[in-house]
């Protein structure tokens, strides 16, 4: 019973949150010649463990592209990381009395905020070439509850960089 209440617990935090990607790439690039890869952390403002967290993620998804990580690899993934706590006021809730007779009417209305405090991640993906080209970019935003366990963190980024590798290498035009 207690795995149950954890499951539906972790899918109702995975489902307040949200993941936005954008992605850009060289035309002229092709994504055939890249077989390997290794990274390289910018600006690390993030925990070594939401560091390994990524870096898995991504490690898994371009395996499942046949891509394989090197660390003596001439072709390179930069991440850039930032994580910061926001309050965001989600919605309002409206209480109201009113009344009236004869065509005229009263009433008091007031509202009442609700604020929830959001765990935000931003990564910058980029791809360099083995000339050290800027070749593909992506941009995954993660945003869900500050509160949220690890296991929902690490589902969240699992989720986001799917989505952000998605279409990954691009289709030739």
């Amino acid at each position: 019973m207690k795995n149950l209440i954890l499951f539906f617990s972790s899918i109702f935090l995975i489902s307040c949150s949200t993941q936005t990607v954008s992605v850009d790439y060289d035309r002229n690039q092709d994504f055939s010649k890249i077989q390997d890869y290794h990274f390289e952390f910018m600006e690390n403002t993030m925990s070594e463990l939401d560091i390994q967290r990524i870096q898995s993620a991504i490690q898994q998804e371009l395996h499942l592209k046949g891509m394989n990580y090197d660390e003596n690899s001439t072709v390179k993934i930069k991440i850039v990381q930032e994580e910061y706590i926001s309050e965001k006021q989600d919605s309002q809730v409206g209480i109201g009395v009113g009344g009236g007779n004869y065509g005229f009417g009263t009433s008091v209305g007031m509202s009442i905020p609700i604020n929830s405090e959001k765990l935000n991640q931003h990564y910058l993906v980029s791809i360099f070439n083995a000339e050290n080209q800027l070749v593909w970019d992506g941009r995954l935003d993660i945003q869900m509850p500050a509160n949220a366990n690890p296991e929902t963190i690490d589902a969240n980024v699992k989720k986001g960089v799917r989505k952000l590798f998605k279409k990954y290498p691009p289709a030739k035009k």
